[in-house]
């Protein structure tokens, strides 16, 4: 044959023998006067065997129908502007067909050319490449190993992918390809040694000529390109512990070739030491001069033992006592093929794989991350470390150097564009020190648990900074050697692995979503249990059986994380993430450095200590917290589940983006007064909260001193008026000369305003924004209970505040020198409980600070004021009341012996969050009342508010240690009413005989129907409660 290149005509001549083509069917021969045309413009001149061969394998593909497939240059591929599939397979069509997808049917041709990786650009590509330009190519693991035949051959492409992305890069991805078969070379006779005959020849390095060896082996594993100073490094290990380390540029690409599980010959390895004259002198094997991969069914491989090799090579003489290495493998490692399902976290090197396994690669310092691990992607990782935990991710795989990620199959989605880059936190921990299991671990947990509770919110820089917060790291943490790691017999990664080394270097808490902090229901039922077993007097009954609680500490190192939300439904706090929401009862103490509520407001903290409190009440209603907005209630529950925080403990993690300024109207407001939370609406069918506040409208040109001494006189003027007998008729000169602070504004909070409740307190200052202007309302359209309210401030206007009402609070930098001060120091004019239980205590309104020494649950006085009145199905009001029950708190003061009982009739005010045995609490504004006894106590009213200072509960039971006699007892369980016994829901019905020893008195009190208070002379003593009110008589025995 010779070696002329042909014609048109020739070729035409070709191809119709071929593919019988049928001179009076134009449509046949223009098909193939376009493929002819092409092929030319691809391939350029070319012989009749080529073009013959050619012709051939794409006719064993198309078959018969051939007439809508087309052949398409490299440069075509480059001028196209959208992804497309391209398969010619008939099934494919069908499929196609039937998902309405469209597959294009055209023929790539082209040789697959490698580019080393450079320092600029560590990575390596696979190009094809025709006479009309080249394109990036990526490859599955089956196509990988076909280009180890391929070499310099032509290919036909007849499954692959094209994509285009936005940034303007475009790449194919190949899923099948056909090597041309004429363009095979002759097979070559190529002599091998095997690995355990190369171990032996290895540690006699000395005696072994300066040829090279070529070597059939099994590779075991391959690493990644690894940055080494400033050189680039390929690391791989065959059986025998043979190594092989890439350092030439020429060879990198073998990385993208090879793949562990793979028989090879390489050819013209030369051996040589590492750490040469050190403890760890090691030998090795690098690629020299002609080096290359060759596939063993591709050429004639012959395996010569080590004495034919010998006598092959003369003037060699080795020791009989050398051994092989050992060839064991390490059961540690194993392999595993799975579907990414979730690739959330691919920046820091994380993936979920078939929806229950979690692949962590964030251990392997890639010079580049893999851009081909998408949705959908379905993965072989080679030489894995398998982790079981007892704790979420239960199956984790780690990998090390010496893993490897190869692609098996590629998404059938469409890849999203995006440039990836590693953590900085992975960079400066992970890829340069040594850590334990556990760490791995932790790191893993901690980043699916943010992603869980806050989806495509964070970036990766906010995680990394949040990541530095909260780890901890150890001083003494070994540098990585990644040479050493990979080269280490047994195998040694970055991973500790013996018991004395079992410590987390960088320790990460656990960081649970809000849907999974529940309370361990068998711990409430065991309470019960040990309280029904040592219950030795009826006294405690009511006390902690009845009305049971507990709260839960967090008996591992977490840290909880969330956007804090002022409900409108609750008026309370709200710990939120995409998993659901918790209640939170933040508490505030008297320092002056504590964290101003209403900052928090959209904003992303952390709470690092923490308390899960459990109630268990006779009667509440409230939706169910983790469906918050999805309209899923829980109705009648017995059952309420909390949060206890101190505000120390809250720490800002990200600011809310605080609305613009520009365009809303901005209010300087001192709050003086606040009253409790009600409940309104409840008998109409429309529930709502409100609240109404006591201020004064500010002018913002003020200074810090102004306001300072202006809040100062507002506090203790309204502290005087409270505290007096006749709050109408007090009319001293000293408050004629302060008139200004009668011009007050009293402002409603209704509806989803109600939200800021617990964000205003008495005695600070706001900004009040908002889009609409606060327009003062004639208080004969608002509420009744009003009324009083507006004849105390001499007839002054209310004000609602809008729905869009922002609040934030003016911190004052200012602080007087008055030791005293209670603005300074956040407090207010207190009594003393010893003060309060005197004859000679003139005010009718005290406040007080005290810890609670125990609550009980009382009946309600008025039987006929026990008929419950439910929500509707329609309401999300999501309160707690206690229509049927009165609260009654012993509260003492800094001598224990001290006490002073409060009573809490709670009918249409919210139920306040944390009255627990121990806890100190500030109760102000309460109404100081004296029994027919004599005796002292306390009641609570609307103006009243409770706020708990300070956590330190107390067990649940307390068992008396007092010898009880039989007289004693009836005589204290007279005292308290008969209730049943709490039991688990599986239990019957149970029995209780009885004994009434006798009755010792008999209360009748008629009361305000609307706040509790007691009725004087036909009228309320209340000030601020409507006129028409209505009473309700009561009596007990």
């Amino acid at each position: 044959m010779n070696a002329e290149f042909l014609s048109d005509k020739s070729l035409s001549g070709v191809g119709e023998k071929i593919f019988q083509i049928n001179e009076q069917n134009e449509q046949e021969k223009n098909w193939l006067a376009s493929l002819q045309s092409k092929y030319l413009e691809i391939r350029g001149p070319c012989l009749e065997c080529e073009y013959r061969q050619f012709l051939t394998e794409l006719r064993s593909l198309l078959r018969r129908e051939f007439l809508d497939v087309s052949v398409v240059s490299v440069k075509d591929l480059l001028e196209w502007k959208e992804s497309s599939t391209v398969d010619i397979s008939v099934k494919c069509q069908e499929m196609a067909r039937q998902n309405q997808r469209q597959i294009y049917r055209r023929i790539l041709t082209g040789r697959f050319k490698f580019t080393p990786p450079t320092i600029n650009d560590p990575q390596s590509h696979i190009h094809l490449q025709d006479n009309t330009g080249s394109i990036t190519c990526k490859v599955t693991d089956s196509v990988r190993h076909s280009l180890l035949s391929a070499g310099e051959n032509w290919c036909v492409l007849s499954s692959w992918r094209l994509v285009v992305a936005e940034a303007g890069a475009i790449y194919i991805k190949v899923k099948k390809l056909i090597q041309e078969q004429s363009a095979k070379k002759a097979r070559r006779k190529i002599c091998a040694l095997s690995t355990p005959d190369v171990s032996v020849l290895l540690q006699q390095k000395g005696k072994l000529p300066t040829s090279g060896l070529n070597v059939f082996a099994e590779i075991r594993s391959i690493s990644e390109v690894l940055r080494i100073k400033d050189d680039l490094v390929v690391l791989i290990e065959l059986d025998n512990n043979v190594f092989i380390i890439i350092k030439d540029r020429v060879y990198l690409h073998w990385s993208e070739l090879l793949s562990p599980q793979t028989e090879v010959v390489l050819t013209n390895l030369l051996p040589t030491t590492l750490y040469k004259g050190s403890q760890q002198e090691m030998r090795v094997l690098v690629p020299w001069k002609q080096s290359d991969i060759l596939c063993p069914e591709m050429e004639s491989i012959t395996v010569l033992s080590l004495p034919d090799w010998l006598k092959q090579t003369p003037g060699i003489s080795l020791s009989e006592q050398l051994t092989p290495l050992s060839c064991a493998r390490q059961g540690e490692l194993c392999t595993y093929k799975g579907e990414i399902t979730n690739a959330d976290l691919e920046s820091f090197g994380i993936y979920q794989l078939d929806r229950t396994v979690w692949l962590i690669l964030s251990g392997l310092p890639f010079t580049h991350y893999k851009e081909d691990l998408h949705l959908g992607t379905c993965l072989t990782i080679y030489n894995c470390h398998m982790c079981a935990f007892k704790e979420f991710p239960k199956i984790c795989i780690i990998g090390c150097l010496s893993t490897s990620v190869r692609v098996t199959q590629f998404s059938s989605s469409q890849p999203l564009t995006r440039v990836l880059s590693p953590s900085v936190f992975i960079k400066n921990w992970l890829w340069r020190y040594s850590v334990s299991e556990l760490t791995v671990f932790q790191f893993a947990r901690f980043l699916i648990s943010l992603n869980k509770k806050f989806k495509n919110i964070l970036t990766c820089s906010q995680i990394d900074w949040i990541l530095e917060k909260f780890a901890t790291y150890r001083t003494d943490l070994p540098k990585r050697n990644y040479t050493k790691e990979f080269l280490a017999t047994p195998h040694r990664c970055f991973m500790w692995k013996k018991e004395s080394e079992n410590k987390s270097a960088v320790f990460l808490p656990a960081v649970p979503a809000c849907s999974d902090i529940v309370f361990d229901s068998a711990v409430i039922h065991r309470l019960g249990y040990n309280i029904i077993q040592n219950l030795r007097t009826v006294e405690n009954l009511n006390t902690d059986l009845y009305w049971l609680h507990h709260c839960q500490e967090k008996d591992t190192v977490t840290v909880l994380m969330g956007y804090i939300h002022f409900c409108p439904d609750t008026g309370r706090v709200l710990l939120m993430d995409d998993t659901g929401g918790q209640r939170c009862l933040i508490m505030r103490g008297g320092d002056v450095g504590h964290c101003s509520l209403s900052a928090l407001a959209g904003c992303l903290v952390a709470i690092k200590n923490y308390q899960v409190v459990f109630e268990r009440f006779q009667i509440c209603q409230y939706p169910n917290y983790d469906s918050y907005g999805k309209l899923k209630y829980i109705r009648n529950s017995s059952e309420d589940v909390y949060l206890m925080v101190s505000s120390s403990d809250v720490e800002i993690l990200l600011k809310n983006k605080r609305p613009e300024e520009g365009s809303m109207d901005r209010v300087l407001c001192c709050v003086v007064h606040k009253e409790s939370l009600l409940t309104e609406g409840i008998s109409s069918g429309k529930p709502s909260l409100r609240f109404t506040a006591f201020g004064y409208f500010l002018d913002d040109t003020c200074s810090e001193v102004e306001i300072h001494d202006f809040v100062n006189d507002a506090l203790g003027y309204w502290s005087e008026r409270y505290r007096a007998d006749d709050l109408m008729e007090s009319d001293t000169e000293e408050q004629r000369q302060r008139a200004s602070l009668m011009e007050h504004k009293i402002l409603l909070f209704r509806d989803s305003a109600a939200r800021w409740y617990e964000a205003i307190q008495p005695g600070h200052v706001y900004w009040f924004s908002s889009t609409e202007k606060l327009v003062p309302i004639s208080t004969k359209h608002s509420l009744k209970l009003l009324k009083k309210a507006e004849k105390q401030a001499g007839g002054k206007t209310c004000i609602r505040v809008p729905s869009d009402l922002w609040v934030s609070e003016k911190l004052l930098s200012f602080k007087c020198q008055h030791k005293k001060c209670p603005l300074c120091k956040n407090t207010c004019v207190l009594s003393k409980i010893s003060e309060i239980k005197k004859e000679s205590f003139q005010y009718r309104m005290v406040s007080l600070e005290g810890r609670i020494k125990s609550r009980r649950h009382l009946s309600a006085d008025n039987p006929l004021y026990r008929s419950r009145v439910n929500f509707p199905s329609d309401s999300t009001l999501c309160v707690s009341t206690l229509e049927n029950r009165t609260i009654c708190l012993t509260v003492t003061g800094e001598d224990p012996e001290e006490e002073l009982v409060i009573y809490m009739t709670l009918n249409n005010i919210s139920y306040p969050l944390g009255l627990l045995p121990g806890h100190v609490i500030r109760l102000c504004n309460l109404e100081r009342k004296v029994s027919r006894q004599g005796s002292v106590y306390c009641q609570y009213v609307v103006i009243s508010t409770v706020q708990v200072l300070e956590v330190q509960t107390q067990p649940p039971l307390t068992i008396s240690e007092e010898k009880e006699t039989k007289e004693s007892l009836w005589e204290r369980s007279s005292l308290h009413q008969l209730c049943e016994i709490w039991r688990q829901p599986d239990l019957s019905a149970m029995q209780c005989v009885c004994h009434i020893h006798k009755i010792t008195t008999i209360a009748l009190k008629s009361t305000c129907n609307n706040c509790s208070t007691v009725i004087c002379n036909g009228q309320c003593e209340n000030p601020l409660c409507d006129p028409g009110h209505g009473t309700k008589f009561s009596a007990s025995a």
